[in-house]
Formats: structure tokens, sequence, C-alpha cells
């Protein structure tokens, strides 16, 4: 039943998979690493991220995955936040944390897409900054959790006060 239940969420035509039901803000859809970070970090971080979701209306997400469908890691982390709609569509406030931890050295690949909205925060060069110097070394150093954790905490600072887009509170994503 796994088998199919995962099969059904990645063969999508765009090679982008759906978003899970009920939506999160931490996705590890990863197969090869189903522990790529433990499910106490995991909901310490979705308990984060939604509180920041409902206090400002940015909302970050965190994908883990094995594939990115043969296109670069951009295109995947943007197509993605399109599909899944993260932040507020009117005011395009989401960013996603996207990160492949599996192949071998040069195949693994992190990416952070930053919606319009939030592009006068966080620009292209900036994100680019924070995976070079938080998420990447602490990827790369085996401290997965923490590498997360603090790409999202300067994440939060830059984007705190760009977009407060009046919004009902978020439950379940």
């Amino acid at each position: 039943l796994l088998v199919l239940l995962s099969a059904s969420v990645f063969a999508q035509s765009d090679g982008i998979p759906d978003r899970p039901s009920p939506p999160r803000l931490v996705n590890n859809l990863s197969q090869e690493f189903p522990d790529f970070i433990s499910s106490s970090e995991q909901s310490q971080l979705e308990i984060k991220l939604t509180a920041f979701a409902n206090e400002t209306s940015n909302q970050i997400v965190i994908v883990i995955v094995d594939d990115l469908g043969g296109t670069e890691p951009w295109d995947y982390a943007t197509r993605l936040g399109q599909k899944w709609g993260a932040g507020q569509s009117k005011s395009d406030n989401g960013i996603v944390v996207l990160i492949k931890p599996t192949g071998g050295k040069g195949q693994r690949k992190v990416h952070i897409a930053v919606g319009y909205g939030l592009e006068g925060a966080i620009p292209d060069a900036t994100a680019n900054q924070i995976s070079d110097n938080e998420l990447g070394p602490g990827l790369a150093s085996g401290n997965y959790y923490e590498a997360i954790d603090k790409t999202v905490d300067v994440l939060m600072a830059l984007a705190k006060g760009e977009s407060q887009v009046k919004v009902a509170k978020m439950t379940n994503h």
C-alpha cells in the first residue's frame, strides 16, 4: 500500500508531486532518507513555521526529495511553490527550501526559492548566500536539523514584516 501511495504521489505529469494532504510546511518526501530529520524535529519545525505563517502571512515550506525529475533545483523549487500554493497567492509571499540529499558528490542539491512578494527582503543573491553559509555547510557536516533550523531562522528574520496580509489562522499548514 505504501509503495502504491508513494508511486501515485510522484507520478505527476509535470514531475512535481502533489502537495500532501493534509498540507504541511515540513515535507520529507524522500524514500532514500525517510529519517532525514526525526519526527520530533519535524514537529518542532512545523510548529515554528505555522506560528510564523500565522503571525506574518509569509509561508516557508521545507521539501526534501530524492529526485528533481531532470530539472534544475531553482526550477523544481519554483514550480513546486507555485503548484503547492506556498504563501498567499495575491501576495506571492512564499519561500520553498528545497533539499535533495541523494546522489554522490555534486548530485546533492539545495535551493531557496523566494516568491516575488518577498524578493525585496530576500533577493536571489541573499537566498543564495543563505544556502551557501547556513544550509549547505550544515547539511554537508551531517547536522541536518540544525542546518534547516538556522536557515529558517535567517529567512524568518528577513521576511518578517515584508508582507502583512490579513488571513485566517492556518491550522495544518
